[in-house]
């Protein structure tokens, strides 16, 4: 179980896995409904071969933040970049849940 247990070492990577995983949900119903299109090249290649393979990609990376911050965690640096990175995917998932609410109000009238 320790293994396990590094992965929720940090509140803040947690919260970074769960904003990623809505960013990648608010995004895939986005473009599933035709309300977004997504302009980030690499990511809409990998949308358009295989939506596992999407969904792979965008959680990833917190993954593997998870599994390396035990040593790195007492770097000066690791905290504040972890606390911007948190409050900026906190800002795109309200601004998700803006264009989403919008876009399934303009489509229940």
């Amino acid at each position: 179980m320790p293994f396990v247990r590094q992965f929720f070492s940090s509140k803040t990577l947690v919260w970074l896995l769960l904003l990623c995983l809505s960013d990648a949900l608010f995004t895939d119903i986005g473009l599933h409904l035709a309300f977004i299109k997504e302009l980030n090249p690499f990511i809409r290649a990998i949308y358009e071969w295989h939506v596992g393979g999407y969904y792979f990609v965008k959680l990833i990376l917190p993954l593997i933040l998870m599994a390396i911050y035990p040593r790195i965690r007492k770097k000066v640096w690791v905290q504040p970049c972890l606390s911007l990175t948190v409050l900026i995917y906190g800002a795109v998932n309200v601004y998700h849940f803006i264009w989403l609410s919008y876009g399934l109000t303009y489509l229940a009238n």
